[in-house]
């Protein structure tokens, strides 16, 4: 697919990395400075103006190192884009079907940074609500990756969750019991990061199937931590994989340190720069 053009624009896209939930991603390069940026597409269609408004006050209110920074907007001639961070690292779902395994120490870093993203997030009242690895994004920290969670596009405001029910909008295989009925609160997206944790330490889901098949299992069926993962660690996924919302962490922060402890216990460093 050939990259679109921008004319009249400060911005020159050079290629397509990926597709978001509302429109395509591309990496282009800003004239003046020479730096990279990601351009998000917005499709008329299938983002309306009130949408388009609700995506942009959200991501404009988060600034935070381990969230995609949003910088402005660029109208063109051929359409609307997000200007955010570009990440040059991929996505964790790339990470995780590489050749390459993660190891346990760059695995509970990376959820750490999710965490600190999402403790950000929450005291905005914002709750993401479609986290999974396709929407972590990596960046060079150092000589390490630093995680950067990305689309908020189904976000909602704490505040809303009487007002405008989502449906079972998201990703089924990291949605918690909840969300398959229309609710959430931050306990749904401490959920989906249990998800990741158990994808990393175990090296694949807890469960899988179809959309139905996974309705059933988040729903139903007892997570199955195998015991080759250290105990705090396999502590730390029971919790968060809790049917109830109100048994799993009460808030990013407190899943965080109990992330850290399981490292500390296990003898990885998940903040230091090395």
């Amino acid at each position: 697919m050939n990259a679109p053009e921008l004319p009249s624009s400060k911005y020159q896209i050079l290629r397509l990395v990926g597709q978001g939930q509302f429109g395509r991603v591309f990496c282009a390069v800003e004239q003046a400075t020479g730096n990279l940026v990601a351009l998000k597409e917005l499709e008329h269609q299938r983002f309306p103006t009130k949408k388009f408004l609700r995506e942009l006050r959200f991501l404009l209110s988060l600034e935070h190192p381990n969230i995609v920074n949003c910088h402005t907007i660029e109208h063109t001639q051929t359409g609307r884009y997000l200007v955010m961070d570009y990440c040059e690292g991929g996505s964790l779902r790339d990470l995780l079907d590489s050749e390459q395994k993660i190891s346990l120490a760059q695995g509970l870093k990376l959820i750490a940074d999710v965490l600190l993203g999402l403790e950000h997030a929450h005291s905005r009242s914002i709750v993401h609500c479609d986290l999974k690895p396709e929407n972590v994004l990596l960046a060079k920290d150092g000589s390490r990756w630093e995680a950067k969670i990305s689309d908020f596009g189904i976000a909602k405001l704490k505040e809303e969750v009487n007002k405008d029910s989502l449906g079972a909008t998201g990703s089924p295989a990291y949605m918690a019991p909840e969300r398959f009925y229309g609710q959430f609160s931050i306990a749904s997206d401490l959920y989906a990061v249990g998800i990741m944790l158990f994808e990393i330490a175990v090296g694949n889901r807890p469960f899988s199937g179809l959309p139905g098949e996974l309705m059933s299992s988040h729903l139903n069926e007892t997570v199955k931590i195998p015991h080759t993962v250290p105990f705090l660690l396999r502590s730390t996924i029971a919790t968060a994989l809790q049917k109830l919302p109100q048994r799993r962490f009460a808030s990013a922060a407190e899943m965080l340190k109990s992330v850290e402890l399981a490292a500390t216990v296990e003898k990885i460093s998940i903040h230091e720069r090395q």
